[in-house]
């Protein structure tokens, strides 16, 4: 197969680039705008980099493609408030235009991670096909649900491209990329060079989904092998899990402070994320979070 991830260094992608067996051809494009160079440091495959803006994609670059993992985005929640303009340029209005380039070009599969954010509200479950359940908290949120109408839209049924939309949890795990404001990374960070933990005293007690990298990497190769899958959304975690449990286990591992703030996003009732539909296709999550926390934190065992 021929992937290309956009915003490749990130995260996740830096993560995917090591995974991806090596029979397969992997085209990035990132336009290191996070200064990521060290994701490209001693890989373990052959990839084609093309440093470059996702507004700038042409169909050069979706030459042979076969995937798209379309990571490319601003992605810091409680930030896109105050970067509205961008988020709605870079989130809704480049990718809208890079979707169809690939609709154009005839890419087989256009893979797109939401977030769970897009939930937030006052129920016992959250699932993907109740659309009273989606309640977007932030420009970021509501930029995902934006792409997420426009895939509907474009591609699949009578396309020659056909879509996955898979609502993450917030990430965890260590990868080349990786970036410390999420939850875990964060506290992980403040615990290492021995800051409080800032956490967000509303959310202390409330269950949110997360998501570690193995279970994403591995849910994604698993659905894009069942087509009966495609065009379809997908709520992807690996399990709810309250702030409380994640300090916990962080104070298991190293002495810690805590500092209790405001939270910066509109006020979010506790909810857990139902991830049924995507078990029912033979996909089971096993990250570990304690592990998680564990390799994250000893990456600084040498800070003093």
């Amino acid at each position: 197969m021929n992937f290309l991830i956009t915003g490749g260094l990130g995260h996740i992608g830096s993560f995917f680039l090591n995974k991806i067996p090596t029979e397969d051809n992997v085209r990035v494009i990132d336009d290191l705008s996070s200064s990521r160079w060290g994701s490209l440091f001693s890989l373990n495959r052959k990839i084609d980099f093309r440093e470059k803006n996702i507004k700038d994609i042409d169909s050069f670059d979706l030459e042979d493609i076969d995937i798209v993992l379309h990571l490319a985005a601003m992605t810091n929640a409680s930030k896109s408030f105050t970067n509205t303009e961008e988020v709605e340029r870079v989130n809704i209005q480049y990718t809208t235009k890079f979707i169809n380039e690939c609709r154009t070009s005839e890419v087989k599969l256009f893979i797109f991670p939401s977030s769970t954010s897009v939930y937030g509200i006052s129920t016992d479950k959250v699932c993907e096909d109740n659309s009273s359940h989606i309640n977007p908290q932030s420009p970021y949120a509501e930029s995902k649900i934006a792409i997420e109408d426009v895939m509907s839209s474009l591609l699949g049924e009578g396309c020659d491209t056909n879509y996955l939309t898979l609502r993450l949890g917030t990430i965890f795990g260590k990868s080349p990329g990786m970036r410390f404001h999420t939850a875990v990374n964060k506290f992980c960070y403040q615990a290492a060079i021995g800051k409080p933990l800032t956490i967000w005293e509303e959310n202390y007690d409330k269950h949110r989904p997360y998501l570690g990298l193995e279970d994403c990497f591995f849910a994604i190769n698993h659905l894009i092998k069942k087509e009966e899958c495609w065009n379809q959304v997908y709520n992807l975690i690996t399990d709810n899990i309250k702030t409380r449990t994640i300090i916990d286990i962080i104070e298991n591992n190293i002495q810690v402070t805590k500092e209790m703030v405001d939270c910066p996003m509109l006020n979010q009732h506790t909810y857990k994320v139902s991830d049924e539909k995507i078990k029912q296709t033979g996909f089971a999550p096993r990250d570990s979070i304690e592990e998680a926390i564990e390799d994250t934190l000893d990456l600084f065992r040498n800070i003093s």
